[in-house]
Formats: C-alpha cells, structure tokens, sequence
C-alpha cells in the first residue's frame, strides 16, 4: 500500500511545480533478485516512478525536458519475471503508464513532442506470457506556420495472453485503442496526421464527426487474428498563391472472435491539388466484424472532392464521406471493399462457407454533386460470389446506383455493373438480385445516357438458373 501510494504522489506532480527550477523526481523500488532499472533524466521537469516484484525484471526509462511548464511523465509497475519495459521521452508534455503482469512481458514506448501545446498519451496492460506492445508516438504541427496546433496523440493498449500490438503516431489528432485477448494475435496500426481541420468541425456546427482526426479500435478475441490498420490525412497545398485542400478524418472498428481471421484497413483522407483547383480529401468509416476462422477482408477507403451538395448539412457530409460495413461469420469468408471519392455507402453480410463479395464504388474526382453508390450484399450458403462495380461521371451528373445482392443456397454467383454516361444529369441504376438454391448466375450491365434510368429486377429459385440482362 505504502509503496502504491508513494507511486501516485509522483505521477501525480503536474508540471507548474517544477516549472520554477525544473526539478527531475524519480522513484525505484525493487523487491526479488536480479531486477535493473536505468534511468536517465536531462533538463528537468521529468517525473518517473517504477515498482518491480519479482525476477528478471528490467526498467530502462530515458526523459529529456528542460522546457518551463512542459513535463514528461512515466510510471511502470512490473509484477513477475523476465518483464521489459523501455521508455523513451523527449521534450515535455509526454505521458505513459505500463502495467505488467505475467511472465515474458515487454514494452517499448516512444514519445516525442515538438509542439509546446501538444501532447502525447500512452497506456499499456499486458497480463499472460510473451506479450509484446511498442508504441511510437510523434507530436508535430501540421504545417511550419502552425505553430498554435493542439492535436493530441493517445493511444492505449491491453493484452491478455500471448499477444503483440504495434502502434505508430505521426502528427496530432490520432486516437487508438487495442484489446487482445487469446494467443498469437497481432495488431498493427498506424496513423498520420497532419491537417489543420480540428475535432470543432462536429455535426453540431455542421462539420463531421471524425473531423480532421484518425480513429481506430481493434478488438480480437480467439487466436491468430490479424489486423493491419493505415490511416493518413493531410493538407494540399499549391504554394503561396496557388489553392489549398483540407484533409478529412479517418475511423475504423475492427472486431474478430475466432481463430485466423484477417482484417486490412487502409483508408486516406488526404487532401490534393489538381491544376489551379484544390480537392479535399473524404472522409472515410470503416467496421470489419469477423466470427469463426480464416474470413479475410479488405477495405481500400480514399480518393478527393472538389465540392458538395446538399440541403442539409448531413447530405453534403454524406456526399463527401466513404462508409463501409463489412460483418463475416463462418469460415474461409472474403470480403473486398473499395471506395473512392466520397458519397459510397456499402454493406456487406457473409454467413456460411467460402463466400466471396468484392464491391468497388467510385465517384469521379471532380466533386461528388448528388451522385451516391449504395451496395448491400448478404450471403449465406456455401461458396457464393458476388462482384458489384458502380461508377458514376461527376460533374454534372445527379445519378445513384443500388445494388441489392442476397444469395441464399450454395454456388451462387452475381456481377453487376452499373455505370452513367459522361454527361448523365439524371440517369439512375437500379439493380436487385434474389437467389436462392443452387447453382444460379445472375449478370447484369446497365449504362445510362443523360436523363435515362434502368432498373433490373432478378429473382431464381430453385437450381442451375442463370439470368444475364445488358441495358444501355
């Protein structure tokens, strides 16, 4: 109890009682055999404080301050054997906690500040055998004028069992969260921030929810899942005089229950200038839900609009904004999603074996106007495939595909492709496909002219059915 509390006091020191003179505090208790702890401190204005029981721990904590008001800050508490935390601090306003439990547990943290209002959190748990977290963690302002910038970097980690997680903050505005729970799981994300568009920009005032940030969560629960998260935003610059493109906010969700389960996230919301015109960058949303084993999906989110529109608020954001569901349950499922240039909207469902569904939305780069993809494919059966690709020519164009994909049965195949003419100001594809039993195969290809809509409607039941429908 004495030595928690001595733990607490030290943490809790904030940075304005040693601004004056810039004092370093450190604290080391060690209770076992061959336990080692270096720590070495420059500048002032560092707090650290570590507690080790047990065998074969090892601390080894490095913090360079020296800037009045700016203050590192870094706890660690090691309970068992062979425990390794290596902490690395530099230039204030760092914060990191490590909680180990177990045997074989390690962690390496990295932070470093370059912003005297930015700041860099990092929260570690690992209780079980030969888990692994390294966090890096990098503060900078988005731009060399942008020396206000407040982004923030957090970015927490738990791990139950025999797990590995690798963190990289680069910017500000990322906010990560991990939990694994089982043996052999492995998470990496990284995110890159560097856009003056802020959290302010909410729904309230008419702006997004993800803003200019980067959000990710992954939760895996079995063994052997993989997730591999990439998210970028940045602003576009064309010089002094030349055009300016924000960039936009990226989230992602990522849930696994199994064994084997594989999920790839890369989403950019970067903004770009093309010619004399600035194109910011999409927002993108992205949920991957996985249950069983060995289902593998992949999820591509990006591309730039010059422009919205809309009556509310809600719909120029939606028409800037790439939204992607993807839920597997079974085995051996794949999903493949691409979505460029905002106003996309996908939903995809795979239950059973060996299913595969690949959609591909895109809207032209040159604004996004009305036009909208919406895809929904459910699956359930035994080696279903469906391939949906909408594309629709923007400007001028007020065009929506749908698409509406179920497969219930076994081999089971639908493609549909729907595209609008260059210069389609109203043209709009409509396609639904219903299929139950086995065997069936249904193609459809629908492109519009100006003021031209199509629609398909296509329902088989029963086996060995095959339907193909061309529309132009």
């Amino acid at each position: 109890m004495k030595t928690m509390t001595a733990l607490a006091l030290i943490l809790a020191s904030s940075s304005a009682a040693y601004a004056a003179n810039l004092n370093n505090e450190s604290f080391i208790q060690q209770v076992g055999s061959d336990n080692f702890a270096q720590v070495t401190q420059n500048k002032g204005n560092n707090n650290q404080a570590t507690v080790s029981v047990g065998k074969f721990n090892q601390v080894v904590s490095k913090q360079v301050g020296g800037i009045a008001g700016q203050t590192n800050n870094s706890g660690n508490i090691q309970i068992g054997s062979d425990n390794l935390a290596q902490i690395t601090q530099k230039n204030g306003n760092n914060n990191q906690a490590t909680f180990q439990v177990g045997h074989a547990n390690g962690v390496t943290t990295t932070q470093v500040s370059n912003l005297a209002t930015g700041q860099n959190n990092s929260g570690n748990i690992q209780v079980g055998d030969f888990n692994s977290a390294k966090t890096t963690q990098t503060n900078s302002a988005p731009n060399a004028q942008d020396t206000s910038y407040t982004g923030q970097n957090n970015s927490f980690t738990a791990q139950f069992g025999s797990s590995t997680a690798k963190v990289t903050q680069t910017g500000g505005q990322n906010n990560q969260g991990t939990l694994q729970v089982g043996t052999g799981n492995f998470a990496t994300t990284n995110q890159s921030d560097s856009t003056i568009t802020t959290l302010s920009a909410n729904p309230a005032a008419g702006g997004s929810v993800v803003a200019g940030s980067n959000s990710s969560f992954t939760g895996q629960f079995g063994d052997e899942n993989h997730v591999k998260t990439t998210q970028k935003t940045a602003d576009a610059s064309g010089g002094e005089f030349g055009p300016f493109a924000t960039g936009s906010g990226n989230t992602s969700a990522a849930l696994q229950f199994g064994d084997g389960n594989q999920a790839t996230i890369k989403q950019n919301g970067t903004g770009k200038i093309a010619g004399f015109v600035g194109e910011s960058g999409t927002f993108n949303a992205s949920s991957t839900v996985q249950g069983g084993y060995e289902n593998t999906a992949n999820v591509t989110q990006g591309g730039n609009t010059s422009g919205n529109f809309g009556a509310t608020p809600a719909i120029q954001a939606a028409n800037d904004t790439n939204a992607s569901f993807v839920g597997q349950y079974g085995a051996k499922n794949q999903a493949d999603v691409t979505q460029k240039n905002g106003a996309n909207t996908q939903a995809t469902f795979q239950v059973g074996y060996d299913n595969t569904a690949t959609t591909t939305q895109n809207t032209r780069p040159l604004g996004t106007g009305n036009a909208a993809n919406n895809a929904l494919t459910s699956q359930v059966g035994f080696k279903n495939s469906a391939t949906v690709a909408q594309s629709v020519a923007v400007p001028l164009a007020l065009g929506a595909n749908n698409s509406f994909t179920s497969q219930i049965g076994g081999s089971n195949v639908v493609n549909a492709s729907q595209t609008t003419g260059a210069q389609a100001m109203a043209g709009n594809n409509t396609q639904v496909a219903y299929q139950v039993g086995y065997g069936n195969s249904a193609i459809v290809t629908q492109a519009t002219g100006a003021n031209v809509a199509n629609s398909s409607f296509t329902a088989q039941f029963g086996s060995n059915n095959r339907a193909v429908v061309t529309q132009k």
